[in-house]
């Protein structure tokens, strides 16, 4: 009898060290649904896609068959559908979601109604447009071009600020190399580029170049983001030895806060939690991967565990969060885009959602 007592407080204790060690069991992605974005299967790609301001609706792009498609998240049911003449490469809401556009290989970014998918206007550009965002109060709409090379050998590449709806353009910048990625901080006050040779964050009053961001060695940007907050800012490249390489910056210092690398496979897109709390990011190897923000910048690289990660299919080409991080969409080379319920570690989110609708009630009984 007591070597079986002893057996069960052993495997009590040990169950309970174990839970104790797994206190992100909440933490993870659930899926919700897959559907075709790129009708041509495993041999397309889709390049983008991006939820509304308001989260119902998901607008994605595609690389092979040149489709821009309307979803509903609630179902993803397919609302309307576009062709460009080639590739799709990145897409975009505006700020009160009238509007989205979409850049492609054709030299061209078309604007349309967001609703009907009625082609409003065709900003014309000098090369492909890799690029591709818009301001998130008012109207500005900007886009980045890949690199032409000068006949002294140096290279060009336009970040284009144009203002919405008139298409007029306002201002052009040399970022120096081809932009991947652009964003707006959540004032509007910052714009960073991710580009081939740097990361650049540009003040939106006068343009001027506010920063530039690179390691102590030669790195292919892919992808980057502003933290919500704007104090950091966190991208992916490549260098020559290695792909899959993470940053986190404090940006304004120029602090390299972390560089990380846990994969060695190329990383195509990351994101941040709205949260400010976690980053994900993926690409070339078959998972999504979330991080802890706090153990980032805590933790040395070969310490900083993975808060979750899930298998996702095919390689991912971009991540987006909706405004409240409740939920993510991904798209993938195989032509899918997926649908994505965030389930974070909060035990007392529901406790805290009915204590704010039960005051909501109350009021509304107190002020008839």
């Amino acid at each position: 009898m007591r070597h079986f007592i002893l057996a069960s407080f052993i495997i009590l204790t040990s169950y309970a060290q174990a839970q104790s060690r797994y206190e992100d069991y909440q933490l993870r992605l659930e899926p919700v649904w897959a559907r075709v974005a790129d009708a041509l299967g495993e041999a397309g790609s889709v390049e983008s896609a991006e939820f509304s301001p308001n989260g119902k609706f998901i607008v994605s792009g595609t690389k092979y068959d040149n489709s821009v498609v309307m979803w509903r998240t609630s179902d993803g049911a397919e609302l309307w559908r576009q062709y460009a003449a080639q590739e799709v490469e990145r897409v975009g809401w505006s700020s009160g979601g009238k509007y989205v556009a979409a850049c492609s290989e054709d030299f061209l970014v078309t604007v349309y109604d967001s609703q009907s998918g009625e082609i409003l206007k065709e900003l014309k550009h000098s090369q492909g447009i890799d690029g591709l965002t818009w301001s998130n109060t008012g109207s500005l709409l900007v886009s980045g071009e890949e690199m032409t090379k000068k006949k002294d050998g140096s290279t060009i590449g336009w970040i284009r600020i144009f203002d919405m709806p008139s298409g007029k353009e306002i201002k052009k910048i040399d970022f120096g190399s081809t932009i991947n990625e652009l964003f707006f901080s959540f004032d509007d006050k910052h714009l960073l580029a991710t580009g081939h040779d740097a990361v650049k964050v540009y003040n939106t009053s006068d343009w001027s170049l506010a920063q530039t961001l690179t390691p102590d060695y030669k790195v292919k940007f892919i992808s980057g983001t502003f933290s919500p907050d704007a104090k950091y800012v966190f991208a992916a490249g490549n260098s020559d030895q290695n792909k899959g390489n993470l940053f986190l910056w404090e940006w304004e210092s120029g602090k390299l806060i972390r560089n990380f690398n846990h994969t060695g496979k190329k990383v195509e897109s990351v994101t941040w939690h709205p949260s400010g709390d976690y980053v994900a990011y993926a690409g070339h190897d078959p998972h999504i991967y979330v991080y802890r923000v706090k153990q980032i910048k805590k933790l040395s690289n070969d310490r900083i565990p993975v808060a979750h990660k899930i298998w996702a299919g095919d390689h991912a080409e971009y991540l987006d969060f909706n405004a409240d991080g409740s939920f993510l969409v991904s798209a993938h080379q195989n032509g899918l885009i997926k649908l994505w319920a965030w389930m974070g570690e909060d035990s007392n989110l529901n406790t805290k959602r009915h204590k704010a609708v039960k005051q909501v009630q109350q009021n509304a009984t107190a002020n008839p």
